[in-house]
């Protein structure tokens, strides 16, 4: 920053002679005074004559020394490439994936970033369709910027080809695979749920909701079922030793597939540590 002080004459009237004091000073790019707009400097003044004001910038700007050249401005082709490396990255195993960024202001202003630009999925966005990444720099001048992005996948996904309703449990038999444009605005995919291409990790889960035919399988249709409920009987299973016995028991609390409960050993009256293995059907840990 630099700054100069000077004194600007000129004649209020043709006999009279009128001085302004200004100190001056010069910053960045563009910057304003009381007065005017000064492209390259600010004024910032210490007495200032109301009248003849555009006179008065018109003068000043005479007695202004050049500052260098403007500062530089961030590049919007690197934004928008760091959002399109950034949602590639999210999807590494999907080969059809494209990423369509949404052109940016050409009036956006924001300083050159010293340090890599840093993005990440905006609160609330989904990974696919219409989505929304936030980019930021985290250097000496640090800016953040919220950047909207259709992304489409081409590829397989379970569909339901049948209706199912709330609480039913996930069954492969009401599935069937199907080649989609995911994100694209088809019938098949309206919500916002990722799909699942994996039923492995989430047989077991019931339906959270009624889902209509057609619809691709997505995570946020499941919920964890609750397999066994506190009070009711289960069937407890042991194996050790090579050895395959199985009793009957009471459940202490509610638990879904795969998760740990206690169970009462009817006979016994022993509390069990058990895995839920099944509807009503729970397996010894040993």
């Amino acid at each position: 920053m630099s700054t100069l002080s000077t004194d600007i004459r000129f004649s209020e009237a043709p006999l009279k002679l009128v001085t302004v004091n200004y100190s001056l000073e010069f910053r960045d790019s563009a910057v304003w005074t009381d007065a005017c707009a000064i492209s390259g400097m600010e004024i910032r003044k210490k007495r200032f004559c109301d009248w003849h004001t555009g006179v008065l910038c018109s003068l000043l700007l005479m007695t202004v020394p050049h500052t260098g050249k403007a500062a530089e401005l961030q590049s919007l082709e690197a934004i928008a490439q760091a959002v399109s490396e950034f949602v590639l990255s999210e999807h590494p195993e999907d080969n059809g994936i494209q990423v369509e960024v949404n052109p940016l202001d050409k009036r956006l202003r924001l300083a050159a970033c010293e340090s890599p630009l840093q993005a990440f999925w905006s609160p609330g966005s989904r990974s696919i369709g219409r989505v929304t990444v936030q980019v930021e720099c985290p250097g000496p001048k640090p800016w953040r910027l919220h950047v909207q992005s259709t992304v489409t996948l081409e590829g397989e996904v379970w569909v339901l080809s049948r209706s199912v309703q709330r609480g039913q449990l996930l069954d492969e038999d009401v599935l069937v695979r199907q080649a989609v444009t995911l994100g694209a605005n088809n019938a098949a995919f309206t919500s916002l749920g990722a799909p699942i291409g994996d039923l492995g990790p989430w047989m077991g889960y019931s339906f959270s909701q009624r889902v209509a035919a057609g619809k691709v399988l997505n995570e946020r249709m499941l919920k964890p079922a609750r397999l066994v409920r506190k009070g009711e009987a289960v069937l407890i299973r042991i194996d050790r030793a090579g050895m395959k016995l199985q009793t009957k028991g009471i459940a202490l609390k509610d638990a879904g597939a795969g998760k740990p409960v206690q169970v009462r050993n009817s006979r016994s009256g022993k509390v069990i540590d058990a895995v839920v293995v099944s509807k009503g059907v729970v397996a010894v840990l040993n």
